[in-house]
């Protein structure tokens, strides 16, 4: 179960992500950098022939979610792609590493600058899902 909840905020773009693991709240964030970059791109191909590695130590899950989401844009930036799924090889609370599969495009709907660490906090919430803000810098 994954849950996405957007919230007006000027400049950026505010998103509370929920999910049931840890894991699928790294995919969650992942999909709101992949369907704000270009919206339902990831719907519509299957197929990929771009393949990058992601490898990120951090201090902590919050630090190491908030690098793991700038790893993914920069990728998609430099690789001018979409990257629409993730394998998560290792994920600890302070390492990452994940195989990431995308495809090229000729654009980007959104330009997204960064993923910041304000208001960014990994917990568990009283449902028992783990549950954090993203804020991203547009």
């Amino acid at each position: 179960m994954r849950q996405v909840r957007h919230f007006s905020h000027t400049a950026d773009i505010r998103i509370q992500v929920e999910a049931d693991s840890l894991e699928e709240l790294f995919l969650a964030g992942a999909s709101v950098i992949s369907d704000l970059l270009k919206p339902d791109f990831c719907q519509e191909h299957k197929a990929f022939s771009v393949l990058k590695k992601i490898d990120v130590r951090s201090p902590d899950i919050t630090a190491l979610m908030i690098d793991f989401l700038s790893d993914l844009l920069t990728h998609s930036y430099t690789s001018k792609s979409i990257f629409c799924h993730i394998e998560m090889r290792r994920l600890t609370d302070q390492m990452v590493n994940a195989t990431i599969s995308g495809c090229p495009v000729d654009g980007f709907d959104e330009d997204i600058k960064a993923v910041t660490y304000h208001e960014a906090n990994i917990l568990k919430n009283k449902s028992g899902n783990w549950e954090t803000m993203l804020i991203l810098d547009i």
